[in-house]
């Protein structure tokens, strides 16, 4: 990570003025904004500024802490993300205890309560850099996970030798000798025991009975009996495989 950036937005310039400078003396690289208020946060935020941290003060005027923050949270999830686990982290700054309850209704990070004093101020900077830290290295995981999605495989078929990106393999299916792979527009017949199949395909694939192997992400729903898959086919769970699978499949979708 580089430098942060790091931004208040309250009405009250002498608050604003003694966070800046916290801020600024602390050990963290980053750029400072201030605002003055809701509509001005707004506007540099669908501007494309990115905000890793954001000293909200809740009781202003026009705009307050809250609608502003309500705002930022459409805008996030327009984008198919989670308000919470997104920046910027809202740490509210208030003098009204009360309105305490409606902050995390927004699904606030923290909060200050004015008169903020330093050890709580750098307490919050820290947890809040610590979390964006975890946020990171989870955007690590994901964009690995991401790029293993695009594997490939080769197998040798009656029709030749195919390269199948894993992906796109919905579930194999044991057929005698044979293995029978489903994709959502054709199936091919290889000559492969269920068992190497599933020494090679990894922890996003699981075998729910010994007929079948399927492929977490096509999973769109189960029961005690049954897996059912996104191309409408469900699949029969052996009861000595169930629990595996449930907790297989929490792992997956967690």
């Amino acid at each position: 990570m580089g430098k942060y950036c790091f931004a208040v937005c309250d009405d009250e310039k002498a608050v604003r003025d003694l966070l800046h400078v916290w801020l600024s003396d602390s050990s963290y690289k980053a750029d400072i904004r201030e605002y003055v208020s809701g509509e001005e946060l707004i506007k540099d935020i669908d501007a494309g500024i990115k905000i890793d941290v954001l000293f909200l003060d809740i009781a202003m005027d026009g705009n307050d802490g809250i609608e502003t923050a309500r705002e930022l949270g459409c805008r996030i999830e327009h984008n198919g993300k989670s308000m919470r686990a997104s920046r910027p982290l809202i740490i509210y700054v208030t003098g009204i205890p009360d309105r305490m309850g409606d902050a995390f209704g927004v699904k606030a990070y923290g909060y200050l309560l004015k008169p903020v004093d330093r050890f709580s101020f750098d307490g919050e900077l820290h947890r809040a850099i610590e979390e964006l830290k975890k946020l990171d290295a989870q955007l690590v995981c994901e964009t690995t996970y991401e790029k293993s999605e695009d594997n490939f495989i080769a197998l040798q078929s009656g029709k030749g030798l195919i390269n199948l990106n894993l992906k796109d393999v919905l579930y194999i299916e044991s057929s005698g000798r044979k293995a029978v792979v489903h994709l959502p527009d054709q199936n091919y017949e290889i000559y492969k025991p269920m068992s190497e199949f599933e020494c090679e395909l990894g922890k996003n694939y699981f075998r729910i009975h010994r007929g079948y192997i399927v492929n977490m992400k096509h999973v769109k729903g189960y029961s005690k009996s049954e897996a059912k898959i996104d191309n409408g086919e469900s699949l029969i769970i052996s009861k000595y495989k169930y629990a595996d699978f449930i907790k297989a499949y929490l792992d997956f979708i967690s």
